[in-house]
């Protein structure tokens, strides 16, 4: 466009100059066409920078409010993955009924419930189980990271996966899902 403009300008130049014809006319009167000329060229180059100038002012505005738009878009997911990724460390840990971990430790070996099989053959050890106290105060996510016999691990899996609601986390004065681990030892007493 920018090259456009000038080449017109150019030409409308070359052509005021050029009709001019030397009827009797002196050379001042040639010398003051080719500066209307001139001028009438610097008008309409200074026009296309203007017109230029005022499109790339528009794109930048765009472009501006388009990245603060963008910008508040990804803020707003970015709590709302606060809301969903569950935290490793927190201002308030989660407390189950009214106590501490070793509230859920007693919950979890009142309620679990040896695998016959696993008596049988003797199997005992460590089941270690990773869930997430969720904003709610709900278990989920419950999974087995350290096992020791697939019948152990569905044990403890199920223990801590029908546990009831915690009081939930909080960090900043909010109430947030959160990383929990829990051992569960199975030991057979003779």
């Amino acid at each position: 466009m920018k090259k456009f403009y000038l080449l017109a300008v150019l030409a409308v130049c070359a052509m005021m100059v050029f009709s001019c014809k030397n009827e009797g006319k002196g050379k001042n009167e040639i010398k003051d066409a080719a500066k209307d000329a001139v001028e009438a060229v610097q008008e309409t180059a200074q026009d296309a920078v203007d017109v230029i100038s005022d499109a790339i002012e528009e794109v930048g505005d765009a472009a501006s409010q388009a990245a603060s738009k963008a910008a508040d878009r990804a803020k707003l997911e970015i709590e709302k993955l606060g809301d969903i990724l569950p935290y490793s460390t927190v201002d308030v840990k989660p407390s189950f009924e009214g106590g501490d971990a070793n509230a859920f430790v007693k919950y979890v070996q009142q309620n679990i419930k040896y695998p016959d099989n696993a008596l049988e053959n003797d199997v005992e050890g460590k089941v270690t189980v990773n869930f997430v106290v969720d904003a709610n105060g709900n278990v989920r996510n419950a999974r087995v990271v350290k096992g020791v016999d697939p019948e152990l691990d569905a044990e403890a899996l199920r223990v801590v996966s029908a546990a009831p609601a915690w009081t939930p986390a909080k960090q900043g004065g909010k109430n947030v899902p959160v990383n929990c681990s829990i051992p569960v030892t199975f030991k057979i007493v003779k």
